[in-house]
C-alpha cells in the first residue's frame, strides 16, 4: 500500500484533472486556441495589407537578396547591416527595381 500511494502520489492523472494538467503542462483550452487562431488571422491579414500598401518593401528586400546572391558575403548579418543603413537605400533601391521592370 505505501509503495502504492508513494508511486501515484502528487499525480494528476485521471478524467477530473484533465483540465487542471493541462494549463499546468502550458496547453491552451479550445477556446483560447480559437482566439489565438483568430487573432493569427487578423495579424496576417493586417500584415499583408501593409505589404500591399507599401510596394517598397518587397522591392528593397528583393534588392537585397539579388545583392546577397550576387556577392556572395562571407558575413550575411554584416552585409544586411551594411545594405540596410547605407544613405543611398532608396536611390538604390529605386534603380534596381527599375532595371528589374524593365527587363
Amino acid at each position: 500500500e505505501e509503495s502504492q500511494s508513494a508511486g501515484t502520489a502528487g499525480s494528476t492523472f485521471g478524467p477530473a484533472d484533465a483540465g487542471e494538467d493541462d494549463a499546468k503542462a502550458g496547453k491552451l483550452t479550445a477556446e483560447q486556441q480559437k482566439r489565438l487562431n483568430l487573432t493569427k488571422i487578423q495579424i496576417n491579414m493586417e500584415n499583408e495589407r501593409y505589404l500591399q500598401a507599401h510596394p517598397e518593401i518587397r522591392d528593397m528586400i528583393g534588392v537585397f537578396v539579388h545583392q546577397v546572391l550576387e556577392y556572395k558575403p562571407e558575413n550575411i548579418l554584416r552585409f544586411a547591416g551594411d545594405f540596410f543603413t547605407r544613405p543611398d537605400l532608396y536611390a538604390c533601391v529605386k534603380k534596381k527595381s527599375e532595371e528589374v521592370r524593365k527587363g
